[in-house]
């Protein structure tokens, strides 16, 4: 479709393309191939357009002669030299599109860096020898550079900068003087694969023979899905590599998803050293100048394996292979905001339209990726043991109810501040797990109970020691630590639990000789989380004191110890996964112990150890935890036994936001009676207040819809998003297909 604005005379001969805008838009716009660009437009390509006098980028979906019902078009402005996107990821971008109820330009902008379209493509700079120096150098540093860029005629001009210490001055000198000069080449398509030579080649197990053989015989054979389940430590990074080796060895590329930043770090390090510069790295925290020319770099064919977090499904990986999700349980893998997609369904997709395999690797499955193993819809591979026959960690409960503690507070129990203490004087390293951060949970006042709370949210401000400080880890809000309270006046404020900052603090009076790190959200940020992990790694420091990061993947052969402070804190979320993800987080950080020569012991402080989602992460039984949670699911009806979608509604008028709310849940009701049958099973839920009523200065309403078939769900959120669209005025409208939480 045209708008009417675009009332500009072409001649009816001419092609016409299809071109999706890269702007927050639904539909496609039409324009004429003028007669200079004939022959250079087609599907994929690039090109740029003229929306009511401005230029924007877009890409062409399709290529067709013109129709009677066209209204009159205007032309094409140019095109971008890039090369054209994989068809495959413009189908996988039209099918997301159609699955989350979103429009087309802005699952096309989620998908590539915000600067790509506004960029030229990458180029190559070479510097190239135009002629001998005046008079002959009298620094033999320079003669070397000047011989060795007239033998080669041009170098990369890094690469001439490295041919001596002090290059960049000499290469910037004989460029100044006219002995070399820059010339810029296009990107040039990468050599052959090398593979270097490991230092001791890693002998796989039986499990692991068998599972990478199966992915092996599926590899340029179409789809097939694989659900590698293997407990922590069972070698699944080596069964990647190995699949991916021989994806590379057939011309093919590869695409590896990790949930978190953190992983992304360890994984480049090891998929560089097997592949070398034919490895990029694509996450949301890399700059996006960065992030543009890594995709630069894929388009164009100069690198073949891309390792990432979510966005990373999206890469223009042509002639794919292969698609690894590792940690495929990850929550992170749902967006929380904008587009919430969800990257490992998203993987299980274009591994279907590129027909190439997916492995979905994990110790411990999401209850849908089992139940699909279980109804055959993806193949199951088992790893039921560790590495060269190293046992699992043993798990021991401290029952927080009767066990003698250091203090009133039952931060340590002895028992875990003793087997701290052994560990540090064997010289051995041990990991502290607490899923909160900062100093105190929050500030109450012991005159009139009040607990300090976010002006912009219904949450507590969270205490933070370095700075001091009050904030919200929902908006970001802080203030100094108040003196008073500020509805009494009383000077009574006491700090309320405790953090990682906390336990970073009493670790330091408690063990002797501990060399403490601290890794969470306030840690992690620029390059401390890197350092962080190369420090804790290489042993300069003993004790690592984390969140959830440092459950997810990390391998420490020194570790052999894990203590797990209040380990039932997650179970106390309204959520329906919170056991489930509960069993996964203990299980996960469980794992990070005894992966060396030394074996692991797990220390698990908690007040409640008969919960069956502890009692079975005790054991390392998923299989056990599974049976469990799965007849509760199918009880109560939620996935993988239902499908859901969660409508929120929120605005900074609490009772404009209940009456949209009220009248979206209406027309819920009228387009489910239209879809028949099906239609009349769909439940809905609500309106009712989301578990964090306040957010940001918006409250919020969340309306949930829970029915057999995802078909028949999907076709009345459209029908909604058609009404309704993202809402009015100051009201919100966001929804979110296959919640990954309820909050």
């Amino acid at each position: 479709m045209t708008p009417k604005s675009f009332k500009t005379a072409g001649t009816s001969c001419q092609m016409v393309a299809d071109v999706l805008l890269l702007l927050p838009l639904a539909k496609t716009y039409s324009y004429l191939i003028p007669k200079e660009l004939e022959g250079q437009v087609s599907e994929g390509i690039q090109v740029r357009c003229s929306v009511r006098g401005r230029p924007v980028d877009g890409l062409v979906l399709n290529v067709r002669p013109p129709l009677p019902d066209d209204p009159v078009l205007i032309p094409l402005t140019g095109i971008n030299p890039r090369t054209p996107w994989p068809k495959d990821l413009l189908e996988l971008l039209s099918w997301t599109a159609r699955y989350y109820v979103a429009p087309l330009g802005v699952v096309a902008k989620t998908a590539m860096p915000t600067v790509f379209a506004k960029r030229a493509p990458k180029k190559d700079r070479f510097v190239r020898f135009v002629k001998d120096p005046q008079r002959t150098p009298k620094s033999d540093r320079t003669v070397t550079v000047i011989k060795a860029i007239k033998a080669a005629g041009a170098i990369e001009i890094s690469e001439a900068r490295a041919l001596v210490e002090g290059g960049g001055d000499i290469v910037r000198r004989l460029l100044a003087s006219g002995v070399l000069e820059i010339e810029e080449r296009d990107a040039l398509g990468p050599g052959p694969v090398k593979f270097p030579k490991l230092a001791s080649p890693l002998i796989l197990n039986e499990h692991q023979s068998k599972a990478l053989d199966h992915i092996l015989a599926a590899i340029g054979k179409g789809y097939s899905g694989f659900l590698l389940h293997g407990v922590t430590g069972s070698g699944k990074t080596e069964v990647y590599l190995r699949a991916i080796e021989a994806t590379l060895k057939m011309g093919q590329g590869a695409i590896i998803l990790v949930p978190e930043i953190a992983l992304t770090i360890e994984l480049r390090q090891r998929f560089q050293e097997r592949f070398g510069d034919h490895v990029a790295i694509l996450h949301s925290a890399m700059p996006e100048s960065r992030r543009a020319a890594a995709w630069d770099k894929v388009l164009a064919g100069q690198t073949k394996v891309v390792v990432g977090a979510r966005s990373a499904v999206f890469a223009p990986v042509s002639n794919l292979g292969l698609i690894v999700v590792d940690e495929e349980h990850e929550t992170t893998y749902k967006q929380s905001d904008g587009l919430r997609y969800n990257a490992r369904d998203l993987a299980l997709v274009r591994g279907t339209i590129a027909k190439c395999p997916v492995v979905l690797g994990s110790a411990t499955p999401s209850l849908e990726s089992f139940q699909n193993a279980h109804d055959k819809k993806l193949m199951y591979l088992g790893l039921p043991n560790r590495v060269q026959a190293r046992p699992l960690p043993e798990v021991t409960f401290v029952d927080l109810r009767y066990s003698e503690s250091v203090s009133g507070e039952r931060l340590f129990s002895l028992v875990l501040r003793d087997a701290l203490r052994q560990t540090i004087d064997r010289g051995e390293s041990a990991i502290l797990f607490l899923n909160r951060r900062g100093f105190g949970r929050f500030i109450v006042c012991k005159t009139c109970g009040t607990a300090i709370q976010c002006p912009n949210c219904s949450i507590t401000l969270t205490h933070h020691m370095r700075p001091e400080k009050l904030t919200c880890h929902y908006c970001d809000y802080s203030s100094p630590v108040l003196q008073e309270c500020p509805t009494c006046q009383a000077k009574e404020l006491s700090i309320i639990g405790f953090g990682t900052e906390r336990v970073e603090e009493e670790i330091a009076n408690l063990i002797p000789g501990a060399r403490c790190a601290r890794l969470d959200s306030d840690t992690a940020t620029g390059g401390g989380l890197d350092k962080i992990l190369t420090g804790f790694r290489n042993g300069d420091t003993n004790i690592l004191i984390g969140t959830q990061i440092v459950a997810k993947g990390h391998d420490f052969p020194k570790v052999t110890l894990v203590g797990v402070l209040f380990a039932e804190q997650s179970l106390a979320f309204p959520d329906f996964r919170a056991s489930e993800r509960t069993f996964q987080l203990l299980t996960q950080v469980a794992g990070r112990a005894g992966r060396g020569q030394s074996p692991g012991q797990v220390i698990i402080q908690t007040f409640k150890p008969e919960q069956y989602a502890l009692r079975f992460a005790s054991a390392h039984d998923f299989l056990g935890f599974a049976v469990v949670e799965n007849k509760l699911r199918k009880e109560r009806g939620y996935p993988p036994h239902a499908f859901l979608a969660a409508i929120e509604v929120s605005s900074p008028d609490a009772v404009e936001a209940k009456q949209e709310a009220m009248r979206i849940k209406s027309y819920l009701a009228q387009f489910g009676t239209t879809e028949g049958p099906d239609g009349r099973n769909i439940m809905v839920l609500g309106p009712s207040m989301a578990a964090i009523q306040r957010l940001r200065g918006r409250t919020r309403l969340h309306i949930l819809l829970k029915g057999p078939k995802r078909s028949t769900i999907n076709s009345v959120l459209w029908k909604l998003y058609r009404l309704v669209g993202n809402g009015h005025g100051q009201v919100r409208i966001s929804i979110d297909v296959d919640p990954q939480t309820l909050l």
